[in-house]
C-alpha cells in the first residue's frame, strides 16, 4: 500500500485532498501539520495525523522515513517567506529521505512564470519551489486547475474553502467585473481537481504541469447564466484596465465575518483583477489530464450554478 502524505492537510485544499484520498483503499494517508495533533473527528479525517517541525530538515527526513512516505502532496498556503521556506525545507527533506520519491508542490492556480512577477511578486514563492524540485532527484508535477469554481456556489456547494467573493456576488445580485468581462477563465471544482490528482498518482511518469479544467468561461457568461437562473438582472460595474492598473477597483460585497480589512480586500481584488485581464487564467488546451481520464466527469460552471442557486430564487428575494 502506497503511503501518501498531505502537508497542510487541515486547510481548505488540503482537507479536500485528504477526504478524497481516504476514499481509495489503496492509499495509506498521513496528514502532516505544524499544529499540535487534533482528534480525527475534529479534522474530519480518519488517517494518521503527524505533527512536524518544518524548520528541522533532519527531523522531517526521519519522519518521512519512519512513516514510509512515498509521495508528498503539499497544500501549504504560501502566504509568506515563512510558509515558503516550510515547503522548501519539506522538499529538501523529501530528497534526503530514502523512501520518498514523488512530490506535488502547493500551487493549484494558473501557471506561475517569472514574467508575471511585476503583476504579483508572491509568484516567487511558487517559482522557488519549482526550481528546487527541478534540481532535485524527486519526480514532481505542478497541478494547475485555474480558478476554483467553488466560490460561486457558496454557501450552497460542498467545499472546504473559506468564503470569499470574486467578481460576482450572487446573493446580493451585484457584480464588480474586471475589464470588459470577456477574459477567459479556466475553472475547476476542488473535489474534481482532487479526483484528477488521485488518478495521476497511478501514472508512471508525471508531466511538469498537470493541467485540469472543469470549464472555461467568462464573467459575462457567468453573469448571464445566474441572471437566467434567478430571473433577475444584476447591478453591474465594470472596472477598466486603467482603473485596475491604478488599484482603483470595485469590491464585490464580502461575507460579514471575513476577517480582512477593507484595504486588504481592495488589494486582493486589485491583484486578482490584474491577473484576470492579463489572461493568466486561460490555460493551454493541450496535454490536459482531462483527456487521460475521461471517466472523471468534471462539474461545469453552469451545472454548479444551477445546483447551487436553482432552488433559491424565492428565498433570496
Amino acid at each position: 500500500m502506497t503511503t501518501v502524505a498531505v502537508a497542510g492537510g487541515t486547510g481548505g485544499v488540503g482537507k479536500t485532498l485528504v477526504e478524497t484520498l481516504e476514499q481509495q483503499s489503496k492509499f495509506r494517508v498521513i496528514v502532516l501539520s505544524r499544529s499540535e495533533s487534533k482528534e480525527n473527528s475534529a479534522t474530519g479525517t480518519s488517517g494518521l495525523y503527524v505533527q512536524i517541525d518544518y524548520n528541522d530538515v533532519p527531523g522531517l527526513t526521519r519522519q518521512l522515513e519512519h512513516h514510509n512516505i512515498h509521495t508528498i502532496i503539499s497544500a501549504i498556503g504560501l502566504t509568506s517567506e515563512e510558509t515558503c521556506n516550510s515547503q522548501l525545507n519539506l522538499i529538501e527533506a523529501a530528497e534526503k529521505s530514502k523512501v520518498t520519491e514523488r512530490f506535488i508542490p502547493s500551487e493549484y492556480s494558473f501557471i506561475q512564470t517569472a514574467d508575471l512577477l511585476p503583476i504579483d511578486s508572491s509568484i516567487q514563492f511558487w517559482l522557488d519551489a519549482a526550481n528546487k524540485l527541478k534540481n532535485s532527484s524527486l519526480q514532481y508535477t505542478r497541478v494547475i486547475p485555474g480558478f476554483f469554481m467553488d466560490y460561486w456556489g457558496m454557501p450552497h456547494v460542498k467545499t472546504n474553502l473559506q468564503p470569499y467573493r470574486f467578481g460576482i456576488d450572487i446573493s446580493s445580485r451585484t457584480a464588480a467585473i474586471p475589464g470588459d468581462g470577456n477574459d477567459v477563465i479556466c475553472m475547476t471544482y476542488t473535489y474534481d481537481m482532487a479526483q484528477y490528482m488521485i488518478k495521476a498518482l497511478d501514472l508512471d511518469e508525471w508531466p511538469e504541469f498537470s493541467i485540469v479544467v472543469g470549464d472555461q468561461i467568462t464573467y459575462n457568461q457567468i453573469l448571464a447564466i445566474v441572471e437566467t437562473i434567478l430571473g433577475e438582472k444584476f447591478q453591474v460595474t465594470y472596472d477598466s484596465v486603467d482603473q485596475i492598473a491604478a488599484g482603483n477597483v470595485t469590491n464585490p460585497p464580502m461575507p460579514s465575518d471575513l476577517g480582512y480589512s477593507q484595504e486588504e480586500i481592495t488589494d486582493a481584488t486589485a491583484l486578482v483583477s490584474r491577473l484576470t485581464v492579463n489572461g493568466v487564467f486561460e490555460l493551454p488546451k493541450e496535454d490536459r489530464l482531462n483527456s487521460l481520464f475521461p471517466d472523471v466527469h468534471a462539474l461545469t460552471m453552469s451545472k454548479l450554478l444551477e445546483d447551487s442557486w436553482g432552488g433559491t430564487k424565492i428565498h433570496l428575494k
